[in-house]
């Protein structure tokens, strides 16, 4: 194992100055407060599906799901194949409905499908909880950082949210879409690397099953917290939060049902993949490094930083620099995700609704980036404090997004399907889950398997009960019938955006030299790396540039015709 170097620094800094000039970049698609929220809907579906897919981990992946690998094994593997069947219910289901609702933030459907209470309760809450949520993506990066290059954790976590918020500011949805794309070309070749670096060191597959403790590869499942009725729970439950909020905001912000349904579907194949390769690493420490404590004394949760370790043992001077690149990427796309969801929600839901209805769109964007800035700074705040007190990464993220995404999941997708239901059916089942998920999480102390077995089925009772109950309120019906009859009516590109152009072709061609640029800067690597890991940059090189040359390939709709 090695230390980093000045050459993994200079890396890092090169990464971060494109990633704040991609910021500037995006600023030019905002016009208005829709191009800042939704891109105008003239996101391209391979943009916004790859955004979608980085929004879905973060650090967090690579840190409490990874240390959950070390320490048991082959669940995580099948966890996160559940987060990729998820998608499915997207490209079935919700993916179409999302963009034909045809809004600019989840909140905004909530009151044309409920009432004004329901989204106010929605929006306060939501972004209150996911606070928490965000704050733990944070405290995941500042720790794979600050173990991988012996930096103090707390001023880590306070440097990499400066570095987060001052492009989201920026730059808006378009920025977060487009350095997602970006951080997915330096993030995936990274970790096929990884996993080929990691196979080679343990003897590859057979060798790794065959050093591992039988428990850890055992299928059966049988006994224990984490069995097959977890990882069913885990499903059920990442499907709430992968199909509502910013998962959401990446189905309507393309142009059509189509694009939207394509989005789905290839976060679905990327989260398949993804699930084989981004684990083995940690499990290839737990066969080299089986007492990780004292590799990392003084860690609250040395296990959480087996990545890392994984990292700083198996890759050249340089390509750790791409690595600590990667992290970033992975929990840049999660947080600007979370950034300007939030920020739409403050500004269109909270601010334009209660104090400033005649609001103009120069207001609102405005309003927009002092949220922004407001969010990242709490969230930042927050990821100092759960390191002051050394939280488990896992513990805290699981805790936090279970009760959000249990109470706020069933009312958002069931109002997307099920038509006669009053006003208040949405507050009514969002409160029952939320105060049972309160309960659960912070007093009984509730496993993930007791949520979902107890929560769902009384949330889905009271949701359907309530349609016995039905006022007839003329209103509320207005609102629900307008709802509905736009869900039934298919996007059509040429009347609803036709004025717009559509920006796919410069947007890729800015992405294939922005790819091919950190193909070509990465080669020069070589000669810091040793003889025998120079294959590693190579490979890795190899990969970006071939991205590259793909993404020379994409032509917008217009030209397509």
């Amino acid at each position: 194992m090695h230390t980093i170097s000045a050459v993994d620094y200079g890396v890092i800094a090169l990464y971060m100055a494109l990633m704040l000039g991609i910021g500037f970049y995006a600023a030019r698609f905002n016009k208005n407060a829709s191009d800042y929220f939704r891109g105008g809907n003239r996101i391209p579906w391979m943009v916004a599906g790859l955004s979608s897919f980085m929004s879905g981990f973060s650090a967090w992946t690579f840190t409490g799901a990874a240390g959950l690998a070390y320490q048991k094994g082959i669940i995580v593997i099948l966890m996160y194949l559940g987060n990729a069947a998820t998608f499915l219910l997207g490209y079935w289901i919700f993916a179409l409905r999302w963009r034909r609702s045809r809004i600019s933030t989840v909140m905004e459907y909530l009151v044309e499908r409920f009432d004004e209470r329901t989204r106010q309760a929605f929006s306060w809450t939501s972004v209150f909880f996911q606070l928490f949520t965000g704050a733990t993506m944070l405290y995941g990066l500042g720790l794979f950082v600050s173990s991988t290059c012996g930096l103090p954790l707390a001023w880590t976590i306070f440097a990499s949210g400066i570095v987060i918020l001052a492009y989201c500011v920026v730059g808006g949805l378009w920025a977060v879409v487009i350095t997602d794309f970006l951080q997915a070309a330096i993030l995936m070749p990274f970790t096929i690397v990884m996993l080929v670096a990691s196979l080679g060191k343990v003897g590859g597959v057979t060798g790794l099953v065959a050093s591992l403790p039988p428990e850890m590869k055992d299928l059966s499942l049988r006994s224990g917290e984490f069995d097959w009725g977890y990882v069913a729970c885990w499903t059920v439950m990442v499907s709430f939060g992968y199909n509502t909020a910013a998962m959401a905001q990446r189905y309507f912000c393309v142009d059509d049902e189509r694009s939207a349904k394509k989005v789905a579907l290839l976060c679905f194949w990327l989260f398949v993949i993804g699930a084989f390769i981004w684990f083995i690493p940690a499990l290839a420490m737990r066969v080299l490094y089986p007492d990780i404590a004292g590799v990392f004394p003084g860690r609250a949760n040395p296990h959480e930083a087996s990545y890392a370790l994984a990292a700083l043992t198996l890759l050249p001077t340089g390509l750790v620099g791409i690595m600590l690149a990667a992290m970033f990427s992975a929990t840049m796309s999660s947080l600007s995700g979370l950034f300007n969801m939030h920020a739409a929600v403050i500004s269109k839901d909270i601010y334009q609704t209660l104090f400033a209805r005649k609001a103009g769109e120069k207001e609102l964007l405005v309003a927009g980036w002092v949220a922004t800035f407001g969010v990242g700074a709490v969230m930042t705040g927050l990821a100092m404090a759960m390191a002051a007190r050394g939280s488990s990464i896992f513990g805290v993220m699981l805790k936090f997004n279970t009760i959000i995404s249990l109470a706020y999941g069933p009312p958002a997708l069931l109002g997307l399907v099920v038509k006669k239901t009053p006003a208040w059916s949405g507050l009514l089942t969002f409160f029952v889950g939320l105060g049972l998920g309160c309960y659960g999480g912070f007093v009984a102390g509730w496993e993930l398997k007791q949520q979902c077995l107890i929560i769902l089925p009384i949330s889905f009772a009271v949701f359907y009960a309530s349609s016995f109950f039905d006022s007839g309120d003329p209103a509320q019906e207005a609102r629900r019938e307008g709802l509905f009859l736009r869900l039934a009516t298919p996007v059509n590109i040429d009347e609803e955006l036709g004025k717009t152009g559509d920006p796919t072709a410069a947007v890729f061609r800015f992405l294939s030299l922005s790819t091919a640029g950190v193909g070509v800067l990465s080669l020069l690597l070589v000669f810091s790396a040793q003889p025998g890991q120079r294959w590693e940059v190579v490979f890795y090189s190899a990969i970006t540039l071939l991205l590259a040359a793909l993404l020379t390939r994409v032509r917008g709709r217009k030209e397509a015709h």
